[in-house]
């Protein structure tokens, strides 16, 4: 308890504030303790049970604990006491003050045995963590012992199920790549043993379907023990499997793009000039002669990269970019750090930002060197017609001043898209070259004749006569007669591919400058880049045209600038709205476009297009007030009439009117009756999603008989559907629907359980029949734990395996995988019969049916129909059951109704046979009347 130097080290101020706090009525023992570990103050509680000896005992332990929070102030450090009294929980915190320095700590202590609900709720720990961290999955790790609790999320994000795994720690690690968990072992041990603050690491993880996915691990300690060991480690699981597919098609792209700039000797570069951050291509280290290890020099500090003339006329032209916008290309000399010299063309141009105001500026330097010195060698050492020769694609020129007559090599006509031979004068040839082209061409030939300037390079934009724009570099030299200008000769080198390089890279980094969507140019690339993908995959694919309703109503009142936050909100929520596989670009003004990739179903868009109206519709705070908005949004469908971009364009543009049409805020497909199919199936899969929650699902028994002695051998379970509103849906229709959604899986569960437990009920009430028999889709049987999952239930339902058959289609078949043979070996291994149900109708394949375990036969009952009336099918039936048994299969005939189909089924020697002429699907207990009518 307080000694008294303690007690008069404290000011009475802060004796009577910790009095005060200590009179509160508590459970817990509460100890307040100086910066120096003695004890100021204590409740009655503590009183009570720390004595002399006890405190001795802590004293120590508690010393170690403030020498862990003099390094960590924000732990929490728990020791554990134990005599032959009780076992006691003893919670050291620090006390801080308002210059962060530790000015004492407080105590509490309880004892499990007395009060056992003091403790801390783990669950209460578990979720105020799960909220401040806010990511995908849960986990909770008990080191003592040795148990780890994961949210549901940590499953299903893999496709577990809750129970599919137990647990211990090591349950989770088989789970992660063998390539990752020395990354994984290494991350964990620097945090535990305090080198980390956290832990954090990302890796690879086996999900239900046996493929790997990245997930990202976060946690950190929140208990440690007075050692400095950590008790209790808390974190997360989020799912970047899709980010990391992006990060690895990003650097894919930039691989790309640097090798086209090494080919083209091309170096890029952006600097900001708010930041002075400063950006090189790989290409453009090797051009300056730098190590890529190194950051570039600042931009400021480049002088010494350029011999002094150069860097001059560098800094003048940079100078005139930052202040007034004015872009730049100049051909420089550039100094590397060996003494080289390059000669390069630098050219650059601004970013600007709404206001005008330079945001990033961007350029490219171009290693012109070896092509400079190649031309001053050709110069002096060759002619006209040997330079033209030795560097290939380039064209020569004569032009007579006098005259203005022009003669051409063969190769510049080929290069100018005109037949060699053609008569030319200069001023006609100007008309094919852009208009700014043209004045560089007058301004050089005026500069040579009037200034008798010797030589003058000009790199200009011509079209040729088939429409095709190429880029000249077009370099002239001034031969003088008698001191006049007499003649012209020059070269003219095709430059295309070198200027469409600079304006790709260029233009792939032009985002619309208020909303950073892409602009019209790049979303244009990207999406036909994308649809013609599609058109190689066979992947769907749809465009979402965007009209904002009320847009103009908030630009008149309440300002344009109110209006630009408006549109920067906007182009936030949509992005929120799709994956980050889809393509969101502003179109212009209150227009915008979104692609949406790989759409698994039409009714995906319009689920897309609802949830954009949705968020869209949320009020947006502006500081001149709230506004609200609304969106009419046209879908158009790759395919379907539109096979590019422009026709899905003008497509989603109609639907988009049809929309507004229609009251604004909703949307439509270009297609009405499409859209109609649409809304129905999204009507069906909702109503589908909540069916089995409100017991919509009922079961449909029909037995099939034996036609040797008459038994009942089988009863075969069909699922029916009566919505809540008493309407019936055809398993034609929604089982499709189901499959697609996933919902089949759910639903299979139930129809097993169900199927199962009602044969059971029959059979203790002593009804006699063989086995019972349930559909499986394809879809089921491409589920790892399927299998499992079957035996469970049978388990579960205490009905034997030997008297169930799973009857599946062709299809399912045709898949053939390790999980379809894993489970096929585990029915075989079970007794569990197989049965191929409406044979004949699917891809028939007799290698496939010898291959798996199949016992049964079923013939489709479009084949069975038609055996009185076609000799042709009643062949084919016989032939359908001399195969059967040739596999050692038993054969069952569906659609049996008529005693003459009965008869002709027993002489082709079938061996079951089920339909209308024994009974129509009937209830489970209208069943039981049935077969205790059989006797």
């Amino acid at each position: 308890m307080p000694d008294a130097s303690a007690r008069s080290a404290a000011t009475p101020m802060d004796l009577a504030f910790i009095a005060s706090l200590l009179l509160h009525p508590s459970r817990r023992a509460l100890l307040v303790l100086d910066e120096n570990g003695r004890v100021v103050a204590a409740n009655d509680r503590a009183r009570a049970i720390v004595g002399p000896a006890l405190e001795a005992t802590l004293r120590e332990a508690l010393a170690d604990g403030m020498r862990q929070l003099a390094e960590h102030p924000d732990r929490e450090v728990h020791h554990r006491h134990q005599d032959e009294r009780f076992t006691l929980d003893c919670l050291l915190r620090a006390v801080r003050g308002e210059d962060d320095g530790i000015r004492g700590y407080t105590v509490s202590l309880y004892s499990r045995d007395e009060a056992p609900d003091l403790a801390e709720a783990p669950d209460r720990a578990r979720w105020r963590f799960a909220l401040e961290s806010a990511q995908d999955g849960l986990w909770d790790w008990d080191s003592e012992s040795g148990q780890v609790y994961r949210s549901g999320r940590c499953f299903s994000m893999l496709g577990y199920s809750r129970d599919a795994l137990d647990g211990s720690f090591d349950a989770w690690q088989s789970l992660i790549h063998p390539d990752d968990k020395p990354r994984v072992k290494a991350a964990l041990h620097a945090h535990l043993a305090g080198e980390r603050e956290n832990y954090q690491v990302d890796y690879r993880v086996r999900d239900a379907n046996g493929r790997w996915r990245w997930i990202l691990d976060r946690g950190r300690a929140i208990t440690w023990d007075a050692s400095g060991r950590p008790r209790r480690v808390i974190g997360t699981h989020t799912d970047i499997h899709d980010y990391k597919h992006i990060e690895t098609q990003l650097r894919e792209r930039e691989l790309i793009l640097n090798q086209a700039q090494h080919v083209a000797h091309l170096g890029s570069w952006s600097w900001d000039p708010e930041t002075d951050q400063l950006w090189w291509s790989d290409e453009l280290y090797w051009i300056v002669g730098l190590s890529r290890r190194k950051p570039p020099p600042s931009f400021r500090n480049q002088r010494h990269l350029f011999t002094p003339e150069s860097y001059g006329r560098l800094h003048e032209a940079s100078v005139a970019l930052l202040k007034h916008g004015k872009p730049y290309a100049l051909e420089v000399v550039m100094l590397r750090p060996n003494g080289e010299r390059r000669t390069v063309q630098a050219r650059a141009e601004a970013i600007l930002s709404g206001d005008g105001r330079v945001e990033r500026m961007v350029g490219v330097l171009h290693d012109v060197t070896e092509q400079r010195e190649a031309e001053e060698t050709s110069r002096w050492r060759n002619d006209l017609l040997n330079r033209i020769a030795a560097m290939g694609r380039i064209g020569g020129f004569e032009l007579l001043v006098d005259t203005g007559t022009l003669h051409w090599t063969d190769e510049n006509y080929r290069i100018h898209g005109i037949e060699p031979g053609t008569p030319l004068r200069f001023e006609e040839t100007l008309p094919h070259y852009c208009p700014d082209s043209q004045q560089k061409m007058r301004l050089a030939l005026q500069r040579m004749v009037q200034e008798r300037v010797p030589e003058q390079t000009v790199e200009a934009c011509y079209f040729t006569p088939d429409g095709r724009r190429i880029w000249l570099r077009i370099t002239g030299s001034l031969e003088l007669r008698e001191g006049r200008p007499y003649r012209i000769t020059g070269l003219t080198q095709d430059v295309t591919e070198e200027h469409e390089a600079g304006e790709r890279i260029e233009q792939l980094a032009h985002y619309d400058t208020l909303t950073g969507l892409p602009n019209r140019f790049l979303f244009r690339q990207t999406a036909d880049e994308a649809i013609e993908l599609a058109k190689r995959s066979g992947k769907p694919l749809a465009l979402l045209f965007l009209d904002l309703d009320r847009f103009k109503y908030v630009n008149d009142t309440q300002g344009h600038e109110a209006g630009d936050q408006l549109l920067q909100e906007i182009a936030s929520r949509l992005r929120a709205c799709v994956r980050a596989s889809d393509l969101v670009g502003r179109l212009g003004g209150d227009e915008f476009l979104v692609l949406l990739r790989e759409v698994a179903r039409p009714e995906d868009a319009a689920l897309v297009a609802r949830k954009v109206i949705d968020a869209i519709g949320q009020p947006i705070q502006l500081p001149t007030g709230d506004a609200q908005v609304g969106c009419s949004i046209g879908i158009a469908l790759l395919g379907e009439g539109n096979s590019d971009l422009e026709s899905l364009l003008r497509s989603a543009d109609t639907a988009m009117y049809a929309a507004k049409d229609a009251g604004r805020n909703t949307y439509q497909f270009y297609n009405s009756s499409f859209y109609e199919r649409v809304q129905r199936r999204v009507t069906l899969e909702q109503e589908l999603r909540q069916a089995l929650a409100h017991d919509e699902f009922q079961l449909a028994f029909q037995p099939t008989m034996s036609l040797r002695d008459g038994g009942v051998a089988c009863i075969e379970a069909l699922l029916r559907w009566t919505t809540r509103a008493g309407v019936q849906r055809s398993p034609v229709e929604f089982i499709p629907v189901a499959e697609e959604c996933g919902e089949i899986l759910p639903i299979g569960r139930w129809v097993l359980g169900e199927a199962c437990r009602q044969a059971r009920r029959w059979h203790e009430a002593g009804l006699a029949f063989g086995r019972i028999a349930v559909n499986v889709s394809p879809l089921q049987l491409r589920d790892p734990e399927f299998a499992t999952q079957v035996l469970a239930i049978c388990e579960r339902e205490h009905w034997p395996t030997d008297r169930l058959v799973l009857e599946i289609t062709e299809s399912a078949l045709m898949r053939e995988s390790e999980v379809l043979a894993n489970a096929f070996a585990l029915f075989k291994a079970n007794g569990i019969t197989l049965s191929i149900d409406d044979f004949g109708t699917g891809f028939s394949n007799l290698g496939y049916l010898h291959r798996f375990p199949l016992r049964n036969l079923k013939i489709d009952r479009s084949f069975v129909s038609q055996m009185e009336t076609s000799p042709n099918m009643l062949e084919l039936t016989h032939a359908v059951v001399s195969l059967g048994h040739a596999l050692g299969l038993a054969v069952v005939a569906e659609g049996v109704e008529t005693e003459s189909v009965l008869q002709l089924l027993r002489q082709q020697g079938c061996d079951e046979a089920q339909g209308y002429l024994f009974t129509r699907p009937l209830p489970g207990a209208e069943l039981a009347t049935w077969l205790a009518a059989q006797g």
